[in-house]
């Protein structure tokens, strides 16, 4: 194809698909999230005394318990220490217990107790319920199209960052210290 010809597949996929910063999609995952949580925050605190972090806790729990604090914090995606606080504050309400590690006597796993699974039971419903509300102006296929995007969106996200901590630790590294093995 000479060099003037326009290909308008291969041409679009090297134009820049944002010109201002409110057009970068991570500005506008961001923006959509800060919305739809701040409305589940309040309706949870209103009605359950639970903030954001709390809830992230009570949710995860409530789906995969027992897991670890590191685990927990790691799927919600809190920093270890805000995760333990929130989770003091969990225990301190009777939502939570920490039982003993069967496989590593020092570790520590986590599960909802019996009043922490009545109230899972009572928050994630209308969880659910908002989670439709936001999906219902789009169609069936437009779910499906979207579930698809957002997968593939954050498992290409969680590979970039994972290279861009492997190069950060090489920079970091001082000449002449050995690579560890994997």
């Amino acid at each position: 194809m000479p060099k003037n010809d326009v290909n308008p597949t291969t041409d679009a996929l090297h134009q820049p698909t944002a010109h201002h910063f409110k057009e970068l999609v991570s500005f506008r995952l961001n923006m959509l999230a800060s919305h739809w949580s701040r409305l589940a925050a309040e309706s949870n605190q209103r009605d359950f005394d639970l903030d954001p972090r709390e809830w992230r806790i009570l949710g995860m729990l409530g789906a995969y318990a027992p897991m670890s604090l590191q685990g927990l914090a790691r799927e919600v995606n809190i920093d270890k220490s805000l995760a333990s606080r929130a989770v003091t504050l969990l225990i301190d309400r009777g939502l939570l217990q920490r039982d003993s590690d069967a496989l590593d006597g020092r570790g520590v796993q986590l599960s909802l107790t019996t009043k922490g699974k009545q109230l899972y039971r009572k928050v994630f419903p209308k969880a659910v319920k908002r989670n439709d509300e936001l999906l219902s102006v789009l169609s069936a296929q437009e779910r499906e199209v979207f579930d698809r995007a957002l997968n593939l969106l954050t498992d290409h996200a969680h590979v970039t960052l994972a290279k861009y901590r492997a190069q950060e630790t090489k920079r970091r590294r001082k000449p002449g210290t050995p690579i560890a093995a994997d």
